[in-house]
């Protein structure tokens, strides 16, 4: 196998999926395709099985994914721990995350950056649901812990690496104390949508333009204003709010609203809770927020049917050095270690 066929098929084991492996490669998809095709003729089998809908591995490619990964990043790791050391790591990095969970997870990868590499220094920038990947671009940040719904791998600009998924998280649906969903096991996906969903202000990355009187949707006109718009994939987690009067516990839809009109808006995830625990609305949020979010106003029910929340680093691609690349390293090692980063003790 040659380095890049190695690449490629695990980058779409660790994907499952073509499309979001081709766009992290840089590739086009028939490449992705073509390569996992060639390697299939070589081993003799089949290594993943594909349909319109899904992408999973067989036994035979869950088993040379599982003794190629390791081995892999020990030759990349290697590589990175000369280079750094002929080189020298050191330095401010300035790292950017959303939500007290996220922060310690990185105090974790920091604190095992710093054993590896004294003379590194990492500093926290806590960002906004509104921000999107703005810090990058505007270098307030040299790398940003964020999610597949904050900023979709299909929506980043070129300029942007990414690297893989360091963890994942069942989705909860945060709903005040006393609505009638607080008491439920777990809220279906395709029922969201009957509530008023609270909505994040516009950010570049997830933002569109209302149409203007007689304009199609999707202008660009001065004087329309923009609104954040679901991921692709997950329109129904992310519903427009059609919640009726009786939806609301507090007495009917929230003053100045209609029922049926799009949610109220929130900057940060303070902001969120506080609107959740008042009866504005709900919202979907990762499990941890269970955990790290939990206030007496605010109940957190499991979501069936709805994707994941992935979580991965992502930095400007011009700005890609060895203080960058290890500080990547200390986040995958530390997520080895611990498989629950967010909710485990340390």
């Amino acid at each position: 196998m040659e380095r890049r066929e190695i690449e490629i098929f695990l980058t779409v084991g660790e994907e499952l999926h073509f499309g979001r492996s081709a766009e992290r490669l840089r590739v086009s998809v028939a490449m992705v395709s073509k390569t996992v095709q060639k390697l299939e003729r070589s081993v003799g089998a089949a290594l993943f099985e594909r349909t319109s809908r899904r992408v999973a591995f067989t036994a035979i490619g869950r088993r040379l994914f599982e003794d190629l990964q390791p081995a892999h990043q020990a030759v990349l790791d290697a590589f990175a721990r000369a280079v750094a050391a002929g080189r020298g790591v050191d330095g401010v990095l300035r790292v950017g995350f959303l939500g007290t969970a996220t922060a310690e997870f990185l105090v974790r990868a920091a604190e095992l950056l710093r054993t590896r590499h004294p003379g590194c220094e990492v500093r926290l920038h806590e960002s906004r649901f509104t921000d999107g990947t703005a810090p990058l671009r505007e270098d307030v940040i040299d790398i940003l812990l964020i999610d597949n719904f904050a900023a979709p791998v299909s929506t980043l600009a070129p300029e942007h690496s990414a690297g893989p998924v360091l963890f994942r998280e069942a989705p909860m649906l945060a709903v005040p104390a006393r609505h009638p969903l607080a008491g439920r096991e777990a809220v279906d996906v395709a029922e969201i949508g009957r509530y008023e969903v609270l909505r994040p202000r516009a950010s570049p990355e997830r933002a569109v333009r209302t149409s203007a009187p007689g304009q199609a949707a999707g202008g660009t006109s001065p004087g329309q204003a923009a609104r954040w718009v679901a991921p692709e994939g997950a329109e129904q987690l992310f519903a427009t709010g059609r919640a009726e009067a009786s939806s609301f516990p507090l007495g009917g839809a929230p003053e100045g609203r209609a029922a049926g009109s799009s949610g109220t808006e929130f900057g940060s995830v303070q902001e969120m809770c506080a609107l959740v625990g008042a009866g504005r609305g709900v919202y979907p949020v990762p499990s941890h927020a269970s955990v790290y979010d939990a206030r007496p106003d605010v109940a957190f029910v499991p979501i069936k049917g709805a994707p994941a929340y992935e979580w991965r680093l992502i930095w400007l691609s011009a700005a890609d050095n060895h203080l960058v690349r290890a500080f990547a390293e200390a986040a995958r090692d530390y997520v080895a270690a611990h498989p629950d980063p967010l909710t485990a003790p340390a």
